[in-house]
């Protein structure tokens, strides 16, 4: 069982078990994204994962290509090794990872950025791609609907009951109330349009959790 303490991205152990803890299915997302990533890698360029954590996944895409990771938490970053850097920043003041990127990952992340920063970021992202490059970007989501809602988030609650208790999960929901503001689906992918991403469909759902792929 984790502990009471209060939620912090500084402060977790044991990241990654929390992780696929959290998020169900995170292990058949994750085994996913290594696979589609082969379509995009070939390229020669660049990978960035914003808001890496861990570094993990960046570390599992089978690829030789330079690899770098940034995130905000200095205590989830790894040492850099081989052909993968990670950089603690905030991903919306960096520069580094803008042009010749063949894959670029948003992962869970752009859900704890003010809604008013998103647009900027997608935008960026856009920007930062080859032509044919992928952007792949996970979320959790909330429905429109108020029943769907209930239904998703009841459900997800039994599957979380499954490794914490009642208290842990309803503490962690009163920590991150400030930490994320979440997004529809239709509202990310409206987002995603204006950025200028024409092509993308959803290839992982599982609650209110998804993911998606965009080429451009």
């Amino acid at each position: 069982m984790s502990s009471t303490k209060p939620f912090s991205f500084d402060t977790i152990e044991n990241f990654d078990d929390h992780i696929s803890k959290s998020i169900p299915n995170y292990h058949l997302l994750s085994n996913a994204i290594c696979d589609m990533s082969s379509f995009f890698t070939h390229k020669g360029r660049s990978i960035v994962d914003l808001g890496c954590s861990t570094g993990k996944l960046l570390e599992k895409i089978p690829s030789k290509n330079d690899k770098l990771g940034i995130d905000t938490s200095k205590h989830l970053l790894p040492e850099s090794h081989q052909n993968v850097i990670y950089e603690h920043g905030d991903l919306r003041d960096y520069e580094s990872f803008r042009g010749g990127c063949s894959l670029i990952l948003s992962i869970f992340t752009l859900q704890f950025l003010p809604y008013d920063d998103r647009p900027d970021v997608l935008e960026t992202v856009y920007e930062s791609l080859g032509e044919g490059g992928a952007f792949i970007w996970a979320e959790k989501v909330h429905e429109e609907v108020g029943e769907l809602e209930r239904v998703q988030t009841g459900a997800y609650y039994d599957f979380k009951r499954k490794s914490f208790t009642a208290e842990e999960i309803l503490n962690k929901e009163r920590d991150i109330r400030g930490m994320m503001r979440t997004n529809t689906s239709i509202r990310n992918q409206i987002m995603a349009d204006n950025a200028g991403f024409t092509v993308g469909t959803m290839f992982w759902k599982f609650f209110n959790f998804e993911a998606w792929v965009y080429i451009k």
